[in-house]
């Protein structure tokens, strides 16, 4: 369970925002206001996957999860193809809305796991897990973006993966 944290964090640090402003700005010659459109897609996606998963029973949780998984693993494949702008727009939707959406039904399956007297320890492991990747992750991601801009999003891609055949095995256990 700390594993898929880990990977799951490890995959959205290795594309942070400054890799989406390199893309953005140098590679595809855009400026600030193409990229506050993307921000803006992000909200619009957050929001109505809110809604959605508001709307969803909580016994389809492990499908939810796993279409968030795919629908962030559709977003850093796409982001891995260096696309036109307007792809870009609906690649950080589709991103933005798969993990809105598994993110109630992930966060209750791992709680779920623990002993409620665990629960703070557990929540101190992650935090220090996200801190622990958070040091070297910015390196990672610039040592891949200067090989090609949109290869830390190819990684984020192989991550999300594993992380989905980590599920199909969790999904099985008993």
């Amino acid at each position: 369970m700390l594993l898929i944290e880990a990977l799951f964090t490890l995959a959205w640090s290795l594309a942070p925002e400054i890799v989406l402003l390199n893309y953005v700005i140098f590679k595809l010659h855009k400026t600030i206001f193409e990229v506050m459109l993307i921000e803006g897609a992000i909200s619009v996606a957050t929001i109505t996957a809110t809604y959605v998963s508001e709307r969803i029973p909580k016994d389809k949780g492990f499908r939810v999860i796993g279409s968030g998984m795919l629908l962030l693993s559709i977003y850093a494949l796409i982001m891995s193809f260096s696309p036109p702008f307007w792809l870009v727009l609906a690649a950080y939707f589709i991103g933005r809305f798969g993990d809105t959406l598994a993110f109630p039904f992930y966060r209750s399956w791992m709680f779920s796991l623990i002993p409620k007297e665990k629960a703070s320890e557990f929540h101190a492991a992650i935090s220090s897990y996200r801190r622990l990747i958070g040091l070297f992750t910015p390196f990672v991601a610039g040592a891949l973006a200067s090989i090609h801009a949109t290869l830390p999003y190819a990684a984020s891609f192989l991550l999300f993966l594993l992380i989905g055949v980590l599920f199909i095995e969790a999904a099985r256990k008993p």
